[in-house]
């Protein structure tokens, strides 16, 4: 077995573990030790850690990596796999899974129309509640129109790329 012994210690990685950890906590709402588990199997080599590596490599604790990768693995991004003859489970990015994720939360974004549309219902008529919440609605709109398209076209230069 080989031994772990790359660490993030190096200032420009462990920046960028940082910066990256930090754009997840604030556009997903990520704890900051999830995003650097993220971010460090996006860029580890082999790609595969275990808990115990990656406790080691973010100088986190085990309980806090270890709650942390449950969460990854909860959204998906994240599986766990085992190996005969080896005691400890390991964990990778599942790149492959990015474009469904960002998908879905592109569809979450999109059924907000229809809570803003009841708004607008409701307010219709009374000036600028009704001009801020047409605003919204229009934007809404537009991407719930965008989005499809957006979609086959990521889909047909992925084929391309295959």
């Amino acid at each position: 077995m080989v031994e772990y012994t790359q660490r993030t210690d190096r200032p420009a990685m462990s920046e960028w573990i940082e910066q990256m950890a930090a754009y997840f906590e604030s556009t997903e709402g990520m704890p900051l030790i999830a995003g650097r588990v993220l971010a460090f199997l996006l860029i580890c080599d082999p790609p595969e850690r275990t808990a115990a590596e990656l406790s080691h490599a973010l100088s986190a604790s085990t309980g806090s990596i270890s709650t942390n990768i449950r969460f990854l693995v909860r959204l998906g991004i994240v599986s766990k796999t085992t190996r005969q003859g080896r005691e400890a489970a390991l964990y990778r990015v599942e790149e492959h899974r990015w474009p469904e994720l960002v998908s879905a939360r592109m569809h979450r974004m999109v059924e907000l129309e229809s809570l803003i549309d009841s708004g607008l219902r409701m307010f219709s008529g009374q000036g600028e509640r009704a001009r801020r919440l047409r605003a919204v609605h229009e934007f809404y709109q537009w991407l719930s129109e965008e989005i499809p398209e957006l979609w086959r076209r990521w889909e047909r230069d992925a084929r391309r790329r295959s």
